[in-house]
């Protein structure tokens, strides 16, 4: 029954997981290949509270601030950078801020106390879209297969199925 139960949903349900997630990443990946930064020294601007931060050392020392402004739980929306919205949270489980970049998903980037460090962590972040796209069409495909698999499994007789009717007499019997 268990493999009976996963054709009919446990798989259909994580292959739909998977088609919206592959959509979310697609699209974040085309807002990141979108703005994408300029100029030797690769960086672009990101606004913090309405503020617009043209150099990088002056975005990170004010999202720092920003952090320290907002030691709630819940995230709170700072700003954008690179087209993707901002949240910042403090994870009272590990100790140390983070930071949310909302496209279609969101992309959790843990904040550490140096300025440039962070900025840093958000770019590795949004270069990551791209291979979790792919990573995310590769275990579709795997679930896929999958499926297929459990499918043929079900239609085939049980292969002890005399055994288990004449057991099934004698303890009846007894």
């Amino acid at each position: 029954y268990d493999l009976e139960d996963r054709v009919l949903q446990y798989y259909p349900q994580t292959i739909k997981k998977f088609e919206e997630r592959i959509a979310a990443y697609e699209k974040d990946a085309a807002l990141a290949e979108q703005h994408k930064p300029q100029g030797e020294d690769k960086f672009c601007p990101m606004t913090l509270n309405g503020v617009t931060y043209q150099e990088k050392s002056d975005a990170g020392e004010m999202l720092l601030a920003i952090c320290k402004e907002n030691p709630l739980s819940n995230p709170v929306e700072i700003g954008s950078y690179r087209g993707f919205r901002m949240e910042v949270y403090y994870d009272s489980l590990n100790t140390h801020f983070c930071l949310n970049l909302c496209g279609k998903a969101k992309h959790k980037v843990d904040l550490g106390s140096d300025a440039l460090g962070n900025l840093t962590r958000i770019e590795n972040e949004i270069g990551k879209i791209p291979a979790r796209l792919e990573a995310a069409k590769t275990r579709k495909a795997e679930t896929i297969e999958q499926l297929a698999n459990a499918k043929t499994e079900v239609l085939k007789p049980f292969a002890f199925e005399e055994e288990l009717k004449e057991k099934t007499e004698r303890l009846n019997a007894l």
